[in-house]
């Protein structure tokens, strides 16, 4: 009997293979991409980290699985630390100012996005893993296969540290116990569950992919 995991990857495939070719993210692995378009994604990204951030501490609170409960803090420690030390120094780095950051708000597909996270997670929780789990574990794929697809040319674009960022052991380690939480914790759901869980999964993909669209009209 097949994991929810796998199915979840069958699932959401063909659109992260889509993403993969997606004009902004082609154009970061090409080096072509316009800084402006780039300062849109990195402001953009960091309130989506935030919410992210918030929703991971909110589902820690809810845990009753010990090991589940640590995987969440862990998961938000992490993804606070790398908003603080990596994510802000970097859009420094851009020229964003805090008084850009103040006045900006979340685009409104990205809203859209988070707010449909939260409300999963507070459906139930294992809704929840379920649809942060796409966020990373599409991250991990995107970067992985555009990163084998450019090879060495990769190296040379201005943006290359993204890919090395979400193409890491770290990461990738991070994103593999991420999904082996959930296929654990999911052994003995019905299969009617188990196709909401595989809706969540596709709809965020969906979402996922209206994220990145926001970019691609910014004028530079």
């Amino acid at each position: 009997m097949s994991k929810l995991s796998e199915k979840l990857y069958e699932r959401a495939k063909p659109l992260w293979d889509k993403e993969s070719e997606n004009e902004f993210v082609a154009a970061m692995a090409e080096g072509t991409l316009e800084e402006e378009k780039y300062r849109a994604y990195m402001l953009q990204d960091y309130f989506y980290l935030i919410d992210y951030i918030d929703i991971l501490e909110w589902m820690h609170g809810q845990a009753e699985d010990n090991e589940v409960a640590e995987f969440l803090k862990n998961a938000a420690d992490s993804t606070r630390y790398e908003k603080d030390t990596v994510h802000i120094p970097n859009m420094k780095k851009l020229g964003i100012t805090d008084d850009e950051i103040s006045v900006a708000g979340k685009a409104p597909d990205s809203e859209e996005y988070l707010n449909y996270m939260m409300g999963k997670a507070r459906e139930s929780l294992v809704y929840g893993i379920t649809a942060l789990l796409q966020c990373s574990w599409s991250y991990a794929y995107i970067a992985k296969k555009v990163s084998d697809r450019y090879g060495d040319k990769l190296k040379s674009s201005p943006y290359s540290e993204w890919f090395s960022a979400y193409t890491s052991d770290e990461y990738q380690e991070a994103n593999q116990r991420w999904i082996d939480i959930l296929d654990r914790v999911v052994q003995d759901i019905s299969s009617a569950e188990e196709e909401k869980l595989c809706m969540i999964f596709e709809k965020c993909a969906h979402y996922e992919t209206r994220f990145w669209n926001i970019f691609i009209s910014v004028k530079p």
